[in-house]
């Protein structure tokens, strides 16, 4: 691999890496949070029908419970809080083999990345909303209509952080409309199907180390050529070596200056795309009292297009940006394929008691399509590949849900949730491990056609690292090392009318 391929991922990879993958309340980066009445009982028994229309989203199928028209519609906050400890971070050891170092004649030292050892939180809350209506043709026919916000992330660091150059704003925006049809075929069985049409808009950032990138070009040019560049000077006591090439550069036909830490710009993204899917499901009802549900959304791949834009220090010398912008960083157009994972999931609903019920969920996604995020451009460069390396994860939960009497009802439920990044692949844009939910709810009619339902969730992150590298896709970008601290509160509010 070439530096000016290595410059182009650091720069343009935040179309890439963790950039698609972001904020998530479900493994991945997936939002489970659609339908405010199954929050408040953990999502369990969700596929077998839920307590409502909503549970649409999850299986086409449960619409054969309910009879005329029915709405729900309703927002869910989700409030994300991330925050970054015991950061460090430091550019490519090969700039030391090139004469920078930390301090005057030394050799084997790294060169650290300037920026504060924590950071305050860097999640970003956002209201998702949803909204279902059906219409019974009959009484075995229905027709449906959601809209829901299935994928997004929202993050965003200062523009000084000590992992700049990885991540500095990352915002995925997700829409899907999907109409639906039921149909019962026997008094015990009903099946569904739907047809998914999802939105996807993105934008992306992060910092660029353009005086690294300059000093790797500049040293492989004159390596290629014989040559050596001049050394830090002895009175030099600086964390960041400012160094005159004073040789021409192999790569770069004019000299100029390669300062590491000191050319930093910025890099941005702004892509969308559309994308086609479907779904389907079942319910079975062997017994007034049981009923079994199981649902599954085929896998999707979206392409994102959008224009790549560069920022760069308004005091970079004019021969230094001219090579730059020669080398291909410079506005122009990018896209990039994103393999979205398909899901399965299987529930029940027994009703133990008239006033008690019990549900449970198993559920996975199979995130393991998440190999790679290839990005191409339309300037000639060569693709800007990262290795995501995702796994499959599952999801369990169970709950109760306690009607008190005609106009009150109680939920409860727990879940734990896998994620589907491990720690060799984790980024700051990421902020995602293994979690355990606590929820609780409640519903409320207002009359018979008229109901509202509230729903809380309390998330429990466990702690994980930052292991990043300064090899590879990282070069210019430097190593990052951190510990990472995340909690989620999740409300639900809806409205539910039948007529």
């Amino acid at each position: 691999m070439t530096h000016r391929s290595r410059l182009t991922l650091t720069a343009l990879t935040l179309i890439a890496a963790g950039a698609f993958a972001p904020q998530a309340q479900a493994s991945g980066f997936q939002l489970r949070e659609q339908s405010p009445s199954s929050q408040g009982n953990a999502f369990a028994g969700v596929s077998a029908g839920g307590s409502d229309i909503s549970a649409l989203f999850f299986n086409p199928a449960v619409m054969t419970q309910y009879d005329g028209w029915q709405f729900s519609f309703g927002g869910t906050y989700v409030g994300l809080d991330v925050k970054l400890s015991d950061m460090t971070a430091n550019r490519t050891p090969a700039l030391t083999a090139l004469g920078f170092n930390v301090a005057p004649n030394t050799t084997t030292s790294l060169i650290p990345i300037s920026g504060a050892s924590s950071h305050p939180n860097s999640g970003i809350s956002a209201v998702l909303p949803e909204f279902n209506i059906m219409y019974s043709v009959n009484k075995d026919l229905k027709l449906g209509l959601s809209l829901n916000v299935p994928f997004g992330l929202t993050t965003e660091y200062d523009a000084n952080w000590i992992g700049r150059y990885h991540a500095l704003k990352s915002d995925l925006k997700t829409i899907d409309i999907t109409p639906s049809l039921a149909y019962r075929v026997a008094d015990q069985f009903s099946f569904g199907v739907a047809f998914i049409a999802r939105k996807a808009d993105a934008e992306l950032t992060n910092g660029v180390d353009y005086g690294t990138a300059l000093a790797l070009k500049v040293g492989s040019g004159l390596a290629a050529a014989g040559m050596s560049p001049v050394a830090p000077s002895p009175t030099q006591n600086s964390p960041v070596a400012t160094v005159a090439m004073g040789a021409p550069s192999a790569t770069f036909g004019t000299p100029g200056y390669a300062i590491p830490g000191a050319w930093d710009g910025k890099a941005g993204l702004k892509g969308d795309g559309w994308g086609y899917g479907w779904k389907a499901g079942f319910t079975w009802q062997p017994t007034k009292e049981f009923r079994l549900g199981g649902a599954y959304s085929a896998a999707m791949t979206m392409t994102l297009k959008g224009d790549a834009s560069f920022e760069y220090p308004a005091a970079m010398p004019a021969t230094d940006l001219a090579a730059l912008q020669g080398a291909g960083l410079r506005n122009g157009k990018g896209q990039a394929d994103l393999a979205l994972p398909a899901t399965a999931s299987l529930g029940f609903d027994w009703q133990l008691s008239p006033a008690f019920s019990l549900q449970g969920e198993v559920a996975q996604s199979t995130w393991s399509r998440f190999k790679e995020l290839r990005v191409k451009f339309d300037t000639g460069l060569a693709d800007s590949v990262t290795n995501e390396s995702w796994k499959n994860t599952w999801f369990y939960s169970v709950g109760g849900t306690w009607k008190v009497n005609q106009e009150w009802t109680v939920r409860g439920g727990l879940a734990y949730d896998q994620s589907a990044v491990d720690e060799a692949h984790r980024t700051p844009r990421i902020p995602d491990n293994d979690r355990k939910w606590v929820s609780l709810g409640v519903s409320y009619n207002l009359s018979k056609k008229t109901a509202i339902d509230v729903g809380y969730t309390h998330l429990f992150i466990s702690d994980s690292k930052i292991n990043l590298t300064s090899a590879g896709d990282n070069l210019t970008r430097g190593s990052l090392s951190a510990t990472m601290k995340a909690t989620i509160d999740i409300l639900g509010v809806s409205l539910r009318y039948s007529f």
